[in-house]
């Protein structure tokens, strides 16, 4: 039950912190006036594919070094 807790507050907090660093990149000089509502969902979806690809890595690294 703990495991489950603790894979989720890593997934949440690295996708926060994916769209943090992501935040400091000035993007808004690339999107087109109309397409404000299309940069937000890629900005969303982005977020969450980086968060999700550092929480893996963190847990993963985690497992390993439990088991030594």
């Amino acid at each position: 039950m703990v495991y489950h807790i603790v894979n989720i507050v890593v997934y949440i907090v690295s996708i926060a912190f994916a769209m943090v660093g992501l935040s400091c990149f000035r993007f808004d000089q690339y999107v087109r006036k109309n397409k404000e509502r299309e940069f937000h969902i890629f900005f969303i979806v982005a977020s969450v594919a980086l968060g999700y690809l550092f929480a893996s890595f963190i847990l993963a690294f985690g497992n390993l070094s439990f088991q030594f």
